[in-house]
């Protein structure tokens, strides 16, 4: 292992979570806060505060990707690009130990200050190319809290069939779907009850989370941020807020009409992100494995079977063998990517 690596600290800054990674004594560590940032800069400024307590000395590089500039806080991407670099190095790093991740790689301060668009949510190529280093002709699916991306690996090259939110949208490479913080009408309209399909209403009454705890799929370390009533994280609590989205009040007399229903929501959001894989497999049949990364890689590894294929966890893929690591390292693809894409600065 080159130890460079062992210098390098990975950052993913979202609107709903900021994610770092480093190699602390041949252990690659991560770490993942809550951070709503809708609700202000501040929210970003307290995260750095609790995190740059955790990182060791031995860090003297910081890699950054960001997605965070998509909250409404901020005018523009551009504005918000540009928010959340300067408040990175008022509170973590200066710039001369910072560089930033762009859709053409490492940048400086004065460059990246320059170039915000290829900043902006550019943190899926990070990963990818990392994924397509270590393999070939597959798919990188990576489910997340709030979203999916689902990319084609050609050989070993990264197909990028679109850059911006938009265009990934338009290519499906970018479903806007994930298993935490999804509300449940956005992945179907109605649910099946008592032998009837009920339309579902228009309220933020219950989310994917709800959804993948009455199942008992989500993992416990992947269940950050508040429930939208503010109440517990625990299944009767999560059938209750998905009572109320068809006018219900929770009954134990339903538990199993709730699990059914968990069910068929759990199928049609899987049926949202297959989509977009099929259409890569139609068109090239050669690709016979997916990498699974994120929160949502529980999900992955259902869908690869679906399809007849292997499925391989992101970390098998490209962490080195003389490194040690722990299951949540592929939860956090993007900054773990960020300490191996580039042992160098640009």
């Amino acid at each position: 292992m080159p130890e460079s690596y062992c210098q390098i600290a990975g950052w993913d800054i979202g609107g709903a979570h900021v994610k770092l990674a480093f190699i602390k004594d041949g252990q690659l560590l991560v770490y993942q806060w809550d951070c709503p940032l809708w609700k202000g800069l501040e929210e970003l400024i307290s995260v750095f505060k609790l995190a740059v307590n955790e990182i060791p000395n031995t860090i003297v590089k910081h890699h950054v990707t960001m997605t965070g500039e998509l909250v409404d806080i901020f005018a523009s991407h551009n504005d918000g690009v540009e928010k959340i670099i300067l408040t990175f190095i008022e509170c973590v790093a200066n710039q001369d130990k910072t560089r930033f991740f762009s859709s053409e790689g490492l940048l400086t301060l004065e460059q990246a200050l320059n170039d915000k668009e290829r900043i902006a949510s550019a943190n899926w190529i990070v990963s990818a190319q990392l994924v397509a280093q270590n393999t070939k002709n597959t798919v990188f699916v990576d489910i997340g809290s709030t979203t999916t991306d689902v990319l084609h690996i050609n050989e070993d090259e990264l197909v990028r069939n679109g850059m911006t939110d938009f265009d990934r949208l338009v290519s499906g490479e970018l479903v806007y779907t994930g298993v935490v913080r999804s509300c449940v009408n956005t992945v179907c309209r109605e649910i099946p009850y008592k032998s009837v399909m009920v339309p579902l209403m228009a309220e933020y009454f219950c989310t994917s989370a709800d959804v993948y705890r009455v199942l008992e799929w989500l993992p416990a370390h992947a269940d950050y941020g508040p429930t939208m009533d503010g109440r517990a994280k625990d299944k009767i609590s999560s059938m209750a807020r998905l009572a109320r989205m068809i006018g219900k009040d929770y009954s134990p007399d339903d538990n199993l009409e709730w699990s059914k229903a968990c069910e068929y929501i759990a199928g049609q959001q899987m049926q949202m992100i297959e989509k977009s894989i099929t259409t890569i497999l139609c068109a090239n049949s050669e690709v016979k494995t997916v990498v699974s990364a994120g929160v949502g890689a529980f999900l992955v590894k259902i869908i690869a079977e679906r399809l007849s294929l292997d499925c391989v966890d992101f970390a098998k893929c490209i962490v080195p063998d003389n490194v040690k690591y722990t299951d949540t390292v592929s939860d956090c693809a993007p900054a773990v990517a960020l300490v191996f894409i580039n042992s160098s600065f640009n």
